[in-house]
């Protein structure tokens, strides 16, 4: 029993030392295989590696580069799309010179299973010869000048330029269009976008875009303007208290549009008023008036200006009158003739420079000068003082409200306070007239009685030595030309008003009683 039991030991010890042996020869077969393998395809791609269907194995790099050049497409037939709010646009790859890279491709297909540890690469060389490998093939980048030419021009086509706002005024009124955004594609974002999905393969890319604001985005501030000048009519008035005359013209609506017309400065939009139009409708104005006015067509116009650009809806007219002509009767003097249009004589003399005054002829045609030589300052509206000389009593009105009623004193018989339509010229408080040296307080002058000196209202003169002259015959005529009021009187008056108030003066005065003493009759040393 016992050389039997050896005898099968022995057996199985002789097959254990088989199997041993034979595992040992095979690994180091493989071992060998395996070390071997790497060295056998060195310089060539390994076994099983492909690149889109391409067998490289076996072949050195530049052979792989020669088989894929001429087996494949030079590029990735792939189209991109670009996309922005629902428009596209198809890029071929091609055409963006985005193009299969050979020789980095082959490279790349040789390098695989060597950029492992080398204890690793014969076994996973050995393992691509059986299950394969696919290598992507690299590409080059798209050629920058092609991208951008390309974005170029969906740019153009994607351009939508901003509008500015707009203000358009004709016969239905006035349309206030406010400014609207508009569009531009970024090249250079986009360019960006476009290069990234192309190196990452992607298949769309959404364009990059900026908003373009309109320089004026709205119509301001001629819009609210111009709506405000056509919301009631423009009315033109004319009111000529020298001639007793007053109207009014209306500009019609759909006239007063052609007026206006919009201008678009850097930061805004303003109204403008066409000169020429206002101009042409003066015209026809200036028709109606009446041959004893005539129309300051260019006054008139910058007050019409005015008003417009300050967004009123009146102006007034400002109003002329003409010279005209007298025929010399039997019996006139030059002083008569001047009285009677309410001149003083060097004024007759002055619109007349070729009449001797002692020389007069019957059918003589003497010029009477235009009452504008006695306004020389604007009017005040409103404001009027009214001189009646058969009464001796001064009135002033302020609209057509009665404010003063005093008694005054005009000029003598010798020396007449001119009836006619004069102005408040120049306000002085304590005047002094040197011809008479008298002191004047409360001066107002209102005609030049010559080139230099002016006759106005005042109250009672007071001589050097202090004396008040003419306060016992107040209320007759007694001065020298001037309107003489009391104590008090002329001081409030004075107060009332203003240079260029009117003043007018009618009537003829009563002769100068015989018990009024003059000036010249007393004593200066009093």
């Amino acid at each position: 029993m016992s050389g039997t039991k050896s005898e099968t030991e022995l057996r199985t010890s002789r097959k254990i030392l088989f199997g041993l042996g034979v595992a040992l020869a095979t690994s180091t077969l493989l071992a060998s295989v395996l070390v071997a393998y790497p060295v056998f395809y060195s310089g060539r791609i390994y076994p099983g590696v492909r690149v889109h269907g391409a067998e490289l194995g076996g072949l050195s790099v530049e052979e792989a580069r020669a088989v894929l050049s001429n087996s494949l497409p030079p590029a990735p037939g792939k189209t991109l799309l670009l996309q922005v709010d629902g428009h596209t646009w198809e890029l071929e790859c091609v055409d963006l010179g985005h193009r299969y890279n050979w020789d980095r491709t082959a490279e790349s297909a040789y390098q695989v299973a060597r950029t492992d540890p080398w204890y690793k690469q014969g076994w996973l060389a050995l393992r691509i010869r059986f299950v394969g490998r696919t290598v992507e093939p690299r590409t080059n980048p798209a050629d920058p000048s092609r991208v951008r030419d390309s974005l170029n021009t969906i740019a153009s086509q994607l351009h939508v330029a901003p509008t500015d706002a707009a203000l358009h005024i004709d016969a239905d009124g006035v349309r206030c269009v406010p400014g609207k955004s508009g569009r531009a594609l970024d090249v250079e974002a986009t360019m960006d976008s476009v290069t990234t999905a192309l190196s990452k393969g992607a298949a769309k890319v959404e364009l990059e875009t900026v908003v373009l604001p309109p320089d004026l985005p709205e119509p301001q501030p001629g819009c609210e303007h111009a709506q405000a000048l056509l919301s009631r009519p423009f009315v033109l008035s004319a009111d000529d208290p020298l001639t007793h005359y007053q109207a009014q013209f209306e500009v019609p609506e759909g006239q007063l549009t052609t007026w206006l017309s919009a201008r678009k400065t850097d930061d805004q939009v303003v109204l403008e008023v066409e000169e020429d139009a206002v101009e042409t409708w003066l015209l026809g104005v200036a028709g109606q008036l009446g041959a004893e006015r005539i129309l300051d067509s260019e006054e008139t116009l910058r007050r019409i200006l005015v008003a417009l650009r300050e967004g009123e809806h009146e102006a007034r007219c400002a109003i002329q009158h003409p010279d005209h002509t007298y025929v010399v009767e039997p019996g006139d003097t030059l002083f008569d003739i001047a009285y009677s249009h309410g001149f003083p004589l060097w004024r007759l003399e002055d619109a007349n420079p070729d009449v001797e005054p002692g020389e007069l002829l019957i059918g003589m045609e003497l010029t009477i000068p235009s009452i504008d030589v006695l306004f020389p300052e604007p009017l005040v509206p409103g404001k009027r003082i009214e001189i009646d000389l058969p009464m001796q009593r001064l009135r002033a009105y302020e609209e057509e409200a009665l404010v003063y009623d005093l008694s005054c004193s005009s000029g003598m018989t010798s020396t007449p306070t001119i009836a006619g339509q004069f102005q408040v010229l120049f306000k002085e408080p304590e005047a002094y007239a040197q011809r008479w040296s008298l002191e004047m307080p409360y001066f107002m002058a209102i005609y030049y009685e010559g080139p230099d000196f002016a006759n106005g209202i005042h109250e009672l003169p007071i001589r050097a030595n202090g004396q008040r002259l003419w306060a016992s015959v107040l209320g007759w005529p007694a001065s020298y030309g001037c309107i003489i009021l009391d104590v008090g009187d002329a001081e409030k008056l004075y107060n009332w008003a203003p240079v260029g108030t009117l003043v007018r003066i009618e009537g003829v005065a009563p002769g100068t009683p015989v018990y009024v003493p003059t000036y010249d009759d007393q004593d200066p040393d009093g």
